[in-house]
């Protein structure tokens, strides 16, 4: 069909969009699919078991909880679980700038990695209970009498509604439901003594509800799926998703039972993902470009170096810069995050393995490459070609 991504290129931009992009080791084994065993086999991912944590892995060694996480991103085992549990994580955003307990933040991500491709319904409840959200919106600090309104908020404009769909009295009464739910050290408890059993009016519904019974309401409002199905659409397939196909992929989620996996089959296999004018119409994340860099090149294991680099590119994993989440976009390109990116594209060039020189074009790129390039690479040693690809404009974008 013109205008859409076919054969290889349309298996590789399946891969950049769901995970890291393919490996030189594994992309033999993913170029000769079909674009719709391709999209059988990542979804396939989705169902795939959180590793196990090594055994040595202690979450208070300081950056071992996103060492162990950038090492399953790298491996590919999983990766679209992987991908979906980075959504959420920027989705639901937390940050251990103020939880200072890493084991926490590493059960949020748990969460995320096993309840992220289910239903909806159950995440937000699941985050309901997440001790380190607990924390980071002050859900302690809500008691009857003194409802605490910062999570009521956040549960509707950030984390499911959007802002314009909630007014000030349902963010009172919200937080009246909430009252009482907390933590005692690493677990979640209800503290019924804080906890306001009165009548609750919630989006025009009235009860004495409770926090599920909030999230229950939440979810079966109009604005909900259409809420999620923009969000989903503008990190995994392109960045301005018209109208009527938020609404279609909403409706698709609607009909799902707010079912994530059921939503990004939806979107995956509708005709948008695939429309040309969309191939690379999306910036790598700091993350994302790192570990689709390490992965182009070859290299299997996650340098010390990428730590500090991410940070200077302007993300460190569990230490978003607000409840707000990350930038996107064009807001990931500063003047120092390129420089950053160039510096790293150096240093991955100068350590990848010979062959990553010969298989780099296409596994990069399947051979779409601009003729620009192309020149540029003419004379270029093994280190200095790959550092040219790696840290050019083309390869920022996915």
């Amino acid at each position: 069909m013109p205008g859409m991504l076919e054969g290889k290129q349309a298996v590789a931009h399946l891969l950049r969009r769901t995970g890291f992009g393919p490996s030189a080791a594994d992309w033999s084994s993913w170029s000769t699919l079909s674009y719709n065993d391709a999209v059988d086999r990542v979804l396939a991912q989705l169902d795939e078991p959180r590793p196990a944590d090594p055994g040595d892995f202690d979450a208070y060694v300081p950056g071992s909880i996103q060492q162990v996480w950038l090492e399953r991103m790298l491996a590919g085992t999983g990766a679209f679980a992987e991908k979906l549990a980075l959504f959420w994580h920027g989705h639901f955003a937390t940050s251990n700038a103020k939880i200072v307990d890493p084991e926490l933040m590493w059960r949020q991500y748990a969460l995320f990695r096993d309840k992220g491709a289910g239903s909806f319904r159950d995440l937000v409840k699941g985050v309901n209970r997440d001790v380190a959200m607990i924390r980071w919106l002050d859900g302690n600090a809500n008691r009857k009498g003194h409802a605490n309104e910062n999570y009521a908020r956040e549960l509707q404009e950030l984390f499911t509604l959007g802002i314009g769909n909630y007014t000030e009295t349902d963010i009172r009464e919200i937080a009246r439901a909430f009252t009482g739910w907390g933590s005692r050290h690493h677990d979640f408890v209800i503290k019924k003594h804080f906890h306001d059993e009165g009548e609750k009016t919630v989006h025009g519904q009235t009860g004495n509800f409770d926090g599920d019974d909030v999230v229950d309401i939440l979810v079966a409002l109009p604005a909900c799926p259409k809420f999620i199905a923009g969000k989903l659409l503008r990190f995994f397939s392109h960045p301005n998703p018209t109208k009527e196909e938020i609404a279609e992929l909403a409706h698709v989620m609607r009909s799902k039972d707010l079912d994530i996996k059921a939503t990004l089959e939806a979107m995956l296999r509708a005709p948008a993902f695939l429309d040309r004018k969309h191939y690379r119409s999306l910036v790598r994340g700091p993350t994302d470009f790192v570990i689709g860099a390490l992965r182009a090149a070859g290299i299997t294991e996650v340098p010390a170096y990428v730590h500090g680099a991410v940070d200077r590119m302007g993300q460190i994993l569990f230490r978003p810069p607000s409840v707000k989440g990350w930038t996107s976009g064009k807001g990931w390109l500063s003047s120092g995050a390129i420089v950053e990116r160039l510096r790293v594209a150096g240093l991955i060039g100068a350590a990848a393995p010979p062959t990553a020189a010969d298989n780099i074009l296409e596994v990069a790129f399947q051979g779409d490459v601009p003729d620009t390039l192309r020149d540029t690479l003419r004379n270029l040693d093994r280190p200095k070609r790959i550092a040219t690809i790696l840290g050019g404009p083309e390869f920022q974008l996915f």
